[in-house]
Order: structure tokens, then C-alpha cells, then sequence
């Protein structure tokens, strides 16, 4: 009977702790340019943005935040949309476009080359969001290369203010390609 009595408390108290508890709920982030663009055709530029490249620790569906010197942590719960190359490459090619005031073309055999190579893109333990990219113009003269490296302070807490500082310093970089595109 003592047996049953402590099964049945036990029971009872995993019942109670099983339906006060929340659902953990995934978020899931875009990275999506917010420049306003009027409907209407774009000037082709004589640019082409080739692949962009993504160090491997953030080339996956979590968000990253380096919690102490080369300490990382992907988040379980707060996941990019697709793919960040692919977000990448849409959100910089909008947003040079939008600098220029030109799309960047199809590859051309005269034409620059703009390579971009993603090394560091996360959050840090300082509340900041760190972007380390470097990039390179090329054509058939000549080929520069650039580095970018900046830290932006986040304008909240949470995953969402992390996106947000990511994407603003995304548009940094973006504008920093296209002013030497001009």
C-alpha cells in the first residue's frame, strides 16, 4: 500500500511538472534586405557578384554566439531560413544595387568580378553582433582585395536584436563594396 501511495504521489508530480512546463517554440529568421526598391528596370552594371563563401562554424542553420574566446554556441531554438550563403548573397547583391543604383549583372568577360568571403558572422559575449568579411574586386587588369571588420552593439536582448545588428552590418559591408564599384 506504501508502495502504491509513493507511486501515485510520483505520478502525480510528474503530471504537474509535465503541464506546467512550455513548449520550447523555434524561431526562424530571414535575412532579407530592407531597402526599399521601386518597381521598374535596374541598370545592368558590368559587375557580377560570384559565390559568396561562409567559414564553416556559421555555414549551418543555427545562429552563433562565441560565448568566450573561441568558445562557441549554436542556438537550438533560433535558426536561419535558409541556407546563409544563399541569404548572403541576395541580401549583398540587393543591397549594392540599391548603393549603385545598378544590378549586378551576369558574368562578363570584361567585367569585375566581386568575390566575398564570410569569415566571422556572430554574436559575442559583449552584447555585439561581429562581422569579419574580406572581399575582392577582380577583372581582367587587375585584382584588389579588401577587409571588413566591424562590431555593432545590439539595440536589445534576445536572438531577434542579434539578426537585426547582423543584417545592419551586413548593409555596411554591402555599401563598402559598392562605393568602390562606383
Amino acid at each position: 500500500m506504501r508502495t502504491l501511495l509513493l507511486f501515485l504521489i510520483a505520478l502525480a508530480s510528474w503530471l504537474v511538472s509535465a503541464c506546467s512546463t512550455t513548449p520550447q517554440t523555434r524561431s526562424t529568421y530571414l535575412l532579407r534586405s530592407e531597402s526599399q526598391h521601386e518597381s521598374g528596370p535596374l541598370q545592368v552594371g558590368n559587375e557580377y557578384l560570384g559565390d559568396v563563401k561562409v567559414a564553416s562554424y556559421i555555414d549551418q542553420s543555427g545562429l552563433v554566439l562565441e560565448l568566450a574566446d573561441g568558445v562557441v554556441y549554436v542556438a537550438k531554438q533560433h535558426h536561419w531560413a535558409e541556407p546563409l550563403r544563399t541569404s548572403l548573397r541576395e541580401l549583398l547583391s540587393v543591397e549594392i544595387a540599391a548603393a549603385t543604383g545598378r544590378s549586378l549583372g551576369v558574368p562578363a568577360k570584361d567585367g569585375t568580378r566581386v568575390e566575398v568571403k564570410v569569415s566571422q558572422l556572430h554574436g559575442d559575449a559583449d552584447g555585439n553582433a561581429v562581422l569579419i568579411a574580406q572581399w575582392s574586386l577582380s577583372s581582367t587588369e587587375m585584382t584588389q582585395a579588401y577587409q571588413f571588420n566591424q562590431n555593432l552593439a545590439l539595440e536589445g536582448t534576445g536572438y531577434a536584436a542579434l539578426v537585426a545588428a547582423e543584417r545592419a552590418l551586413l548593409v555596411q559591408l554591402a555599401r563598402s563594396i559598392a562605393a568602390e564599384l562606383k
